[in-house]
This record gives C-alpha cells, sequence and structure tokens, in this order.
C-alpha cells in the first residue's frame, strides 16, 4: 500500500469518527440541555407525579412503567433548574385544607408499589437535587418480587424493597403510604375485602415503620365512592388515583389525580405533560 493510499484511509477514517463524536456531543448537549419552563402559564394546581420502575433493565418490563435511570435524571434536573420544590401529599392537605404555606411551585414525586430499584435508582438521584418523594408500598410484597402483574406470573428480577430500605428512605425524608395487602383492583372484590385490605396494609407499615402512614393508592387505580369512603374511615388523609389531573382544594382529598410518566416519554413530552393540565 502507497503513503498516499495510507493517507487517504487514515483522512476518511479520521473524518468518520470525528463525525461520529460530533454527533454524539450533539446528542449528549441535546440530552442534558435544560429549558426553561417560562413560556408555560403558571400551573392551576398541584401535580402529583406518577412514577412505577426506575430501572435500565428491560427484562423488569416495559417502558409503559419503566422509565431509564438517565432520563428519570433528567426530569429530575428539570424540575430543580426550574425551581420546584417537593412535598409531601400531607403538606398538600395541610395547605388545603389549614392554609399552610406551600413552596413555590410545589410538586409531589410518587412512586406505585414499592419496588427496590426506586431505593436503588431513584432515590440516589433525587438526593442528588435535593428531592424527596412518597413510595407506596404494597405489604406482603415487602422483601420479595412482584407477583401481582397483570400476567400473574412471577417476574424475578422485579424485586421490591425489604425493610431496611424502605426505613432508609423514610429516615431521608420519603413518605411511605399503602398500596394494599396485594394489590387487588379495589372496586371489584367485596366491601370486606377492600376494607381489609386497606386496614391490614396500614397496620403492617405502621408496625413497621413505628409511626402513622397517612396516605394511600389505589392499586391499578380501582376505586369507587364506597372504596373512598372506606379509605377515608381507616384514617388516610389522602389517596392518590390514577385519573389524570393537577391536585386542586376543590377534588374530593381520596380522589387525587396524578401526572403519568412513563418510559416512552421524550423530554419534550414530559414538560408537555406537566403542564398539560
Amino acid at each position: 500500500m502507497s503513503k498516499f493510499q495510507r493517507y487517504l484511509i487514515f483522512s476518511v477514517l479520521a473524518v468518520i469518527l470525528l463525525t461520529l463524536a460530533g454527533t454524539g456531543l450533539r446528542q449528549q448537549y441535546q440530552y442534558w440541555s435544560i429549558p426553561s419552563d417560562a413560556r408555560y402559564p403558571k400551573l392551576q394546581g398541584i401535580p402529583i407525579l406518577m412514577y412505577h420502575k426506575v430501572n435500565p433493565d428491560p427484562r423488569t418490563g416495559g417502558l409503559g412503567l419503566r422509565v431509564p435511570p438517565d432520563k428519570f435524571e433528567w426530569q429530575m434536573k428539570y424540575l430543580k433548574k426550574n425551581g420546584y420544590h417537593t412535598v409531601s401529599l400531607v403538606d398538600v392537605m395541610d395547605h388545603f385544607q389549614k392554609g399552610k404555606p406551600l413552596p413555590d411551585k410545589p410538586i409531589v414525586i410518587t412512586f406505585d408499589d414499592g419496588y427496590k430499584d426506586n431505593h436503588d435508582f431513584a432515590y440516589p438521584i433525587m438526593k442528588k437535587y435535593g428531592f424527596t418523594g412518597t413510595v407506596f408500598v404494597v405489604s406482603q410484597a415487602i422483601g420479595g418480587t412482584n407477583f401481582f402483574d397483570v400476567q400473574k406470573k412471577l417476574q424475578p428480577e422485579n424485586k421490591m424493597m425489604n425493610w431496611d430500605e424502605i426505613k432508609e428512605l423514610d429516615a431521608a425524608g420519603f413518605t411511605i403510604g399503602a398500596h394494599t395487602v396485594n394489590h387487588p383492583k379495589l372496586a371489584e372484590v367485596s366491601p370486606e375485602e377492600a376494607r381489609w385490605q386497606i386496614e391490614e396494609s396500614k397496620r403492617v407499615l405502621e408496625q413497621g415503620l413505628k409511626k402513622p402512614v397517612n396516605v394511600f393508592a389505589y392499586p391499578y387505580g380501582s376505586h369507587n365512592d364506597q372504596v373512598a369512603d372506606l379509605v377515608k374511615e381507616a384514617g388516610f388523609r389522602a389517596a392518590v388515583t390514577t385519573e389524570l389531573g393537577l391536585a386542586k382544594d376543590s377534588q374530593n382529598p381520596f380522589k387525587l389525580p396524578r401526572v403519568r410518566v412513563t418510559g416512552h416519554y421524550s423530554n419534550e413530552k414530559f414538560i408537555e405533560e406537566l403542564h398539560k393540565y
């Protein structure tokens, strides 16, 4: 091979590498650059974000319920840069019912079911940005695996938090809420079963945490007026649904809507959903 041929090959490879590097840098910049939400009007309510899993492993499920950690971190960074402050659902109730002040741009970040990845992936990211959240725990699944998914199949990859991990989040300022004993659709079981699911999950969590458990989430969002009354009678302060919208003081505190977040969302889609309602 002549010197000219070697030079030509080297030049072509150099151009290709520089092009790839430039593309990667542009993509990285676009991913981590954080836009301002100043172009949006002020939110007319308090957003309650709804997550399930924050996990890089596709074996733990599709992107409908799983948000990859890098995407989750972008979302937390966006909230931080734009001046959002995390509050608890009890803080929201105290504001609505007692007039207690909230910080500017309050937001509630919730996780349903109590997956171990909430502790392993979501918690360190939130801690980095000074955020706390609420984890709704299925009491019978603590320290085990997700046995209550729609297909009713054991998924060993879907490990749930154990008591030590739950207590660590609690000590870090997270709220631990109840999500029934074994994740049934409460509107489809008997009133007696619904009452037991609600009260027993509260009892188990309070016994383990040695403190009141004041908030609840309906599995699958399944509820009706009777179920909501049972949650109230059990001594909870508030409950969240899977209905979409912002929390407002005019709403039933046991039927609060949320803003769904999935792994399918682009950065732009996340911002749009936050300001959609």
